[in-house]
């Protein structure tokens, strides 16, 4: 019997391998498998979040916010989104002060 996983299954696996990478400090990575999660389950927090922390290693503020947001609009009551997201948003604002 072969394993066929569901793209649920597809996507929570993912989700786990680029929270793995983002630990180990795989920025890249991270992002790869956090985008792939997304497109297998897009209308699940969850890889908003991992997208918007692979974002955030990467030091790509301002899309990482986007990607919070898109969390928000799916779960707009989800609190590790909203703490996420404000991060983003004073690291953006930091970022844009140093480039000044």
């Amino acid at each position: 019997m072969a394993f066929d996983p569901s793209p649920d299954d597809c996507a929570a696996i993912l989700a786990n391998r680029s929270l793995s990478t983002l630990r180990g400090g795989n920025g890249r990575a991270a992002l790869s498998d956090a985008t792939m999660c997304r497109m297998a389950r897009p209308l699940w927090p969850k890889a908003c979040y991992r997208e918007g922390a692979a974002l955030m290693l990467l030091k790509k503020y301002e899309r990482a916010c986007e990607a919070f947001v898109d969390g928000l609009k799916l779960d707009p009551t989800n609190g590790d989104l909203a703490n996420a997201l404000r991060e983003a948003q004073e690291a953006a604002k930091n970022a844009r002060r140093r480039e000044k």
